[in-house]
């Protein structure tokens, strides 16, 4: 024999010599059935619903209700000074609180009238209740049920900015949505 084949004898013999080595190592797999296990020892098996049956249809529609919170802070409406008249962008929002509302009936909503710091208490009570009534009235023309929608007026009692610019006062002259208890 030539040295090329010895070599390449001996590098054959290696390699099945390595392959034998490693398939007497290897664990053996026996497979049983899953009823020759015992009763507690049973894989628990959940049951899958189809992602189409776990959401409400209206979900579909509106997928913004599902993270909807018509008590967040971005949800409040704003008023002009010395104004209870409701803007586009109010009644814009008050249509997804309408919505919302619709399709989770076993909420009621307190409507919370503020203003800013101007102006005597008693006139501010009262702007609040005006406040707080027309978004009640424009919720209930929305369809929601009136005992659903409660009304309270904070006057300038409950102020979100207490600097004293046009800004805050603007921020302050708002209706706040609160979730009933």
């Amino acid at each position: 024999m030539n040295k090329k084949t010895k070599i390449g004898l001996s590098i054959l013999g290696l390699v099945f010599g390595v392959s034998a080595v490693l398939s007497g190592c290897a664990p053996k797999v026996t497979k049983t059935s899953s009823s020759a296990l015992p009763p507690a020892q049973k894989p628990a098996v959940a049951a899958v619903t189809p992602q189409s049956q776990q959401t409400p249809s209206y979900m579909k529609k509106y997928p913004w209700l599902a993270n909807y919170s018509i008590q967040a802070n971005s949800n409040n409406i704003h008023f002009a000074f010395d104004k209870s008249i409701l803007t586009p962008l109010d009644k814009m929002i008050l249509k997804k609180d309408a919505i919302y509302l619709k399709y989770n009936s076993d909420v009621a909503i307190q409507i919370q009238g503020n203003c800013d710091r101007r102006g005597s208490e008693a006139y501010n009570l009262a702007l609040g209740w005006r406040r707080a009534n027309a978004a009640k009235a424009y919720l209930q023309d929305l369809g929601v049920a009136a005992d659903r929608l409660k009304t309270i007026s904070y006057g300038k009692e409950k102020p979100l900015c207490r600097a004293h610019t046009e800004v805050c006062y603007a921020i302050n002259r708002r209706d706040h949505f609160a979730v009933a208890k």
